[in-house]
């Protein structure tokens, strides 16, 4: 813990950077930031096995999806968002970002179409094991 009493006010801080005046850190169990053009990353890794199921799930749920009849136009946009997902998790470096994404906006046009992923069994069992592999909500799929 840093601590400084100076003539313009006190500092108390943690573990990193801490500057300024006047300011207090509490418990902070997370990333912490205070300012103006401040950008924070958290890295995501998945190992290949988990990159595995993501796949097969990703193209079972593409399967499913395909059999709703969904308008074309929103089967178009949903199979383009899951391929590009499929695409993604192929890389030598996916990015968990783009493939969630991608799953999620899959999941928005299928609801866009009127279908609901909890009443249709073959869609919603792939489509939260994907959630869960991408640490997305499952409120999302309901």
């Amino acid at each position: 813990m840093i601590e400084d009493n100076k003539s313009e006010g006190k500092v108390t801080g943690g573990s990193g950077i801490v500057a300024g005046g006047n300011v207090t850190f509490g418990d902070n169990s997370g990333q912490f930031a205070v300012g103006e053009n401040i950008t924070q990353y958290q890295i995501q890794s998945i190992s290949q096995p988990d990159l595995k199921e993501l796949r097969e799930n990703l193209l079972e749920f593409q399967r499913e999806i395909n059999k709703l009849g969904l308008d074309p136009d929103y089967q178009n946009s949903v199979n383009g968002n899951i391929s590009t997902a499929v695409i993604e998790v192929k890389k030598e470096d996916p990015q968990l970002s783009e493939i969630k994404q991608c799953f999620e906006k899959a999941i928005k046009m299928v609801k866009g179409a009127g279908k609901t992923l909890e009443n249709i069994s073959e869609l919603y069992e792939p489509a939260k094991k994907i959630a869960t592999i991408l640490g997305i909500g499952a409120f999302l799929l309901h």
